[in-house]
C-alpha cells in the first residue's frame, strides 16, 4: 500500500495497491514499453497475445491469468476490450509469481499496464476470403475506450460472418469403403456373397455390385455381373458442407471507477450468439430388396445401400447464446489489501441435426412391390430423424483475495496472501427425438486457501548469495459429488546475479471434471464413417456420443526446473528454458483412435460383428488412469530499435524520431517422454512412439515463432506454429501412418496511410492492413506405409479453409 500525507487541513486519503507493475523479488520472462507494443502491429489484444503467445504459454500449453495494473481481474473479459494503444507497458512473469495474486502456480501471469489519460473510438472493417475460392468472411467493429487514472470505461460491439464452405469447392476423393451412391449399389443381407447366381455370371464371387446406369438393364445379371466387386462411389460435393456458415454477433461493456476513497470496483457485461448452419449431405440408407420384387434381378434378397438425393440434404443448425457478468472490489485495510471478484456466466446451445431418413416406409412399399431402383415417392421420405437438443450450462462464482506484508525480515518483506471461494455450476440437457435424453446436473464448490513468500537472502542478508525466496501455498475444497481435494505447492526463486534467475517449483492439484462433460446429451447417429485403425479401413457404425455422469476427479502432480536469463540490463532480450516432469491420474479424456491396443483396454467402447467387422463405437469421455510427460520448454524474446539515436538537437521539441523496431521470437517445446495408461495393471501407451488415442500422432517437437519490423505505424509482422513429424503404428502397412512436418505462417502488412496521403486530414489515424493467414498453405501430409494418402486423411479433410487473405481498414478517432 502506497500512502501520501495529507496537506494540512485535508483528509488522508489511501491509495489502493501499487498501480501499475507486477515484478517483484521474481524477475520477468518478458517486457515491453509503450513503443515495443506498438511495434507489434496489434489492432486488437487478441492479437497482441498471439504475437508474445510463446512467452506467455506455460511449460504444459496452459493459457496465462491476467492482471491490469498489477491488480486482478474478474476475467478475461475485463481486459480483451482494450485496444492495444491504452497500454503503456506489459509483463509477463513466471508460474511461481501466480501465487501472490492469489493464483496456483501452474500458469504464467500476463500484466497490462494502462496510460493514465487515454480516449479512443474504434472503427473497424475486414473483408476476407480463402485464397481457393470456396468462403468469404465479413466483420465490422466499432469500440469506445475512455481512461482517466482509476476511472475506466470501454465499450465494444463486434458482428461477423462467414459463408459455408462446400466439398466441391476442394479436391477430395470419394472414400471407397463407403458403399452408397445415389443410384446404389448391391450388398448381401449377411454381408457376404450378394447372389450364387450373380458370382457364377461374373465368374468370382461377389460380395458387391454398382446398380447399372440404364433403367433398361436392372433386370439383368449381366449388368450387375459387368460391375462385380467395383461399388460406383459417390461425391458429395454441393451437397455437404465441410464448415458451417457462421454469424455471431457480440456485446461488451466495462465500467470501473474509484467508488470511495478506499474502495474501487469494476463491472463487465459481455453477451454473444453465433449461429452455425451446415449440412452433412444427402441421408445415407439400407433398402431391403427381397426376391419376391418383380424389378429384382436376385434369387436371393439383397440390400441396396442408397444416398436419397431425391430428398433435401440432412441439415444441422446450432445456436450458442452466451450471457457473461464479472464484477470486482477492491479496498485496503491497514496493510493489507483486499479484492472481491464475481461471475456468472450462461451458455446455451439448442441444436436441430437431422440424423437420417426413417427407411421404415421406403422398404414396406419395395415389399409390396415398388421399384427400389427409382427415385422414391416424396410421401416415403417425410420421416426425418431429427435430435432438437438445449444444453443449458450456468455457473456462478465469488472469490476474496487478501494480501499483505506482516512481517518483515532482513533479506525483505514476507508476502502473506490468504483465499476463500464459492461456487455453484449446474447443467440441464434435454434431448427429443430418435435418441430422447434428459439429465440436470449441480455441484457447489467451497474453497479455502493460503499461501506464503518468504525472502531468505537479499540486500540486508547474505547478499553474496543473491536474492533468494521461498514459496508454499495450500488449499482445500469440497466439491459436492467429488468430497474433499486438495491443492499444495512449493517453490524456490534465486537471482543468482542481475538478470540470471533459476527457479524449482513442486504442485499438485485436484480438480473435478467439466460439468458439460457429464451431461452432454447421448446422441445415436447410424451409417457414420469410422477408420478402423487395425486393418486402415473405414467402417460404417452406430456411433454414441454424449457425457459421462460417472467421471471422477482428476489429480496432478508437477515438478519444475526454471531458468531465465536477461543478459543485457538495457536491452529487451531474454531467454527462458523450464523443464517439467508432469504425471496426471484420473484425467478425462476420449478414445477417439479404434487400434487393437485402445480396444483390447477398452472393449466396451467397441462392438464387432461374427465377421470381425465394426458396428457399434462410443465416443465419450472417461477417465484415463495415469499419463506422465517430460519436456522442455525454450522461449528466447529479442527486441531492438535498429540504427543510431538521434542527436539531441536543441530547437526539437518532444521525444526524439522513432528509430524501426526489429522484434523476434520463438517458443520450441520438446517432450523427451509421454506414457498412457488407460487402465490399472495394463500396457502403458507410448504415445511419442506411435501409440495414439486421438487418432492423431503427437510430435516430439513443436513452437511458436513470431517477428516484425516496423517504423512509424507501418510494417510487416508474423507469426508461426511448428509441429514436428510423428507416426502411429500398425503391423498392417495401410493403417501404419506417417505424418510429416507442418508450419503455419501468418503474415500481416499494416500502413499508416497518413503518410502517403499528408495533405489529406481523413487519412489521419487511418491504417491499411493485409492480413494472410497459412501462408504456405501448409497443410498436414500423411501417408500410410504402402506410401498412399489415406481417404479420411486427406489434406483438404485435415484443413479445408488453408490460406485466407483478409483485407482490413481500422479507423480511430
Amino acid at each position: 500500500m502506497e500512502a501520501e500525507a495529507p496537506p494540512q487541513g485535508e483528509e488522508e486519503v489511501i491509495i489502493l495497491g501499487t498501480r501499475g507493475s507486477a515484478v517483484t523479488d521474481i524477475a520477468p520472462l518478458l517486457t515491453l514499453d509503450e513503443n515495443n507494443v506498438a511495434a507489434l502491429g496489434a489492432s486488437t489484444m487478441d492479437e497482441l497475445l498471439r504475437a508474445i503467445q510463446g512467452s506467455t504459454l506455460s511449460a504444459d500449453g496452459s493459457p496465462p491469468v491476467f492482471l491490469l495494473n498489477a491488480q486482478r481481474v474478474s476475467g478475461y473479459e475485463e481486459i480483451g476490450t482494450l485496444p492495444p494503444e491504452a497500454i503503456e507497458r506489459v509483463e509477463v512473469l513466471p508460474e511461481l509469481a501466480a501465487l501472490k495474486f492469489g493464483y496456483p502456480p501452474t500458469q504464467r501471469v500476463v500484466n497490462f499496464v494502462t496510460k493514465r489519460v487515454f480516449d479512443q473510438l474504434d472503427l473497424r472493417g475486414a473483408l476476407g476470403s480463402t485464397t481457393r475460392w470456396g468462403s468469404l468472411s465479413q466483420k465490422g467493429n466499432v469500440g469506445l475506450t475512455r481512461l482517466r487514472g482509476d476511472s475506466r470505461t470501454s465499450l465494444t460491439l463486434e458482428v461477423r460472418h462467414a459463408d459455408a464452405l462446400l466439398q466441391s469447392d476442394r479436391d477430395l476423393l470419394p472414400d471407397p469403403d463407403v458403399p452408397f451412391d445415389a443410384l446404389g449399389n448391391i450388398l448381401g443381407q449377411s454381408g457376404g456373397e450378394v447372389d450364387p447366381a450373380l458370382s457364377a455370371a461374373a465368374g468370382v464371387p461377389v460380395t458387391i455390385a454398382p446398380v447399372p446406369a440404364r433403367a433398361e438393364d436392372r433386370g439383368s445379371l449381366a449388368a450387375y455381373a459387368a460391375g462385380a466387386n467395383r461399388p460406383r462411389l459417390f461425391d458429395l460435393g454441393p451437397l455437404r458442407t465441410l464448415t458451417p456458415d457462421t454469424r455471431a454477433v457480440k456485446a461488451q461493456a466495462v465500467l470501473a471507477d474509484r467508488i470511495t476513497a478506499t474502495l474501487a470496483g469494476s463491472l463487465t457485461l459481455n453477451a454473444e450468439q453465433n449461429l452455425e448452419r451446415s449440412s452433412t449431405g444427402p441421408a445415407p440408407v439400407y433398402l431391403n430388396v427381397p426376391a419376391t420384387n418383380p424389378f429384382s434381378p436376385f434369387s436371393a434378397p439383397v440390400r441396396l445401400a442408397r444416398y436419397l438425393t431425391e430428398a433435401a440434404p440432412l441439415r444441422q443448425r446450432q445456436k450458442t447464446t452466451t450471457l457473461k457478468a464479472g464484477f470486482t472490489l477492491r479496498g485496503s485495510v491497514a496493510r493489507w489489501r483486499w479484492d472481491l471478484s464475481g461471475a456468472f456466466e450462461q451458455k446455451q446451445i439448442d441444436g436441430r441435426s437431422e440424423r437420417g431418413i426413417d427407411p421404415a416406409g421406403a422398404n414396406a412399399a419395395i415389399a409390396g412391390g415398388t421399384d427400389p431402383f427409382a427415385p422414391l415417392a416424396p410421401a416415403l421420405l417425410r420421416d426425418r430423424l431429427e435430435d432438437v437438443a438445449r444444453l443449458r450450462t450456468r455457473t456462478g462464482e465469488a472469490k476474496l483475495v487478501v494480501t499483505g506484508s506482516p512481517l518483515r525480515l532482513p533479506a525483505g518483506a514476507v508476502t502473506f496472501t490468504a483465499t476463500a471461494e464459492l461456487g455453484r455450476a449446474t447443467a440441464a440437457s434435454v434431448t427429443r427425438g430418435p435418441s430422447p435424453f434428459d439429465l440436470e446436473l449441480g455441484r457447489t464448490r467451497a474453497e479455502g486457501g493460503a499461501a506464503i513468500d518468504v525472502p531468505i537472502t537479499g540486500t540486508d542478508a547474505l547478499s553474496w548469495l543473491g536474492q533468494l525466496s521461498a514459496n508454499a501455498a495450500f488449499r482445500a475444497r469440497h466439491v459436492s459429488g467429488f468430497g474433499q481435494l486438495h491443492d499444495a505447492s512449493a517453490g524456490l526463486a534465486w537471482t543468482v546475479a542481475s538478470g540470471v534467475q533459476l527457479t524449482a517449483s513442486l504442485r499438485r492439484s485436484g480438480a473435478a471434471p467439466d460439468l458439460a462433460q457429464q451431461s452432454s446429451p447421448e446422441v445415436r447417429v447410424a451409417n457414420v464413417p469410422v477408420l478402423d485403425f487395425g486393418n486402415g479401413r473405414t467402417e460404417l457404425v452406430m456411433l454414441v456420443t454424449g457425457g459421462n455422469p460417472g467421471l471422477r476427479a482428476e489429480e496432478r502432480l508437477v515438478r519444475s526446473l526454471g531458468f531465465n536469463l536477461k543478459p543485457f540490463a538495457s536491452r529487451e532480450w531474454s531467454l527462458s528454458a523450464t523443464y517439467e516432469a508432469t504425471q496426471v491420474r484420473d484425467q478425462t479424456g476420449s478414445v477417439y483412435a479404434i487400434t487393437p491396443q485402445t480396444e483390447a483396454l477398452l472393449p466396451d467402447l467397441f462392438t464387432r460383428d461374427a465377421a470381425g467387422r465394426l458396428t457399434d463405437v462410443q465416443f465419450r469421455p472417461l477417465n484415463f488412469h495415469r499419463e506422465r510427460i517430460q519436456a522442455l520448454n525454450l522461449t528466447v524474446n529479442v527486441f531492438s530499435q535498429l540504427g543510431k539515436p538521434a542527436a539531441p538537437d536543441p530547437a526539437r521539441q518532444g521525444p526524439p524520431p522513432p528509430r524501426p523496431t526489429l522484434y523476434l521470437g520463438a517458443g520450441p517445446t520438446y517432450k523427451f517422454s509421454d506414457r498412457l495408461q488407460l487402465r490399472p495393471d495394463t500396457p502403458e501407451l507410448d504415445v511419442l512412439r506411435g501409440d495414439t488415442v486421438t487418432g492423431g500422432s503427437l510430435p516430439r517437437l513443436s513452437g511458436f515463432v513470431y517477428g516484425g519490423l516496423t517504423h512509424q505505424g507501418s510494417g510487416v509482422t508474423f507469426d508461426g506454429w511448428y509441429s514436428g513429424t510423428g507416426r502411429v503404428r500398425s503391423g498392417d502397412p495401410a493403417a501404419d501412418f506417417r505424418f510429416g512436418a507442418l508450419l503455419r505462417l501468418n503474415v500481416s502488412a499494416f500502413m499508416d496511410l497518413h503518410d502517403i496521403a499528408k495533405r489529406a486530414k481523413w487519412t489521419e489515424k487511418l491504417q491499411l492492413r493485409l492480413d494472410v493467414s497459412n501462408i504456405g498453405d501448409g497443410r498436414q501430409r500423411v501417408r500410410d506405409g504402402n506410401g498412399n494418402t489415406p481417404n479420411r486423411f486427406q489434406a483438404d479433410y485435415l484443413d479445408p479453409v488453408g490460406r485466407t487473405v483478409t483485407v482490413s481498414l481500422r479507423k480511430l478517432f
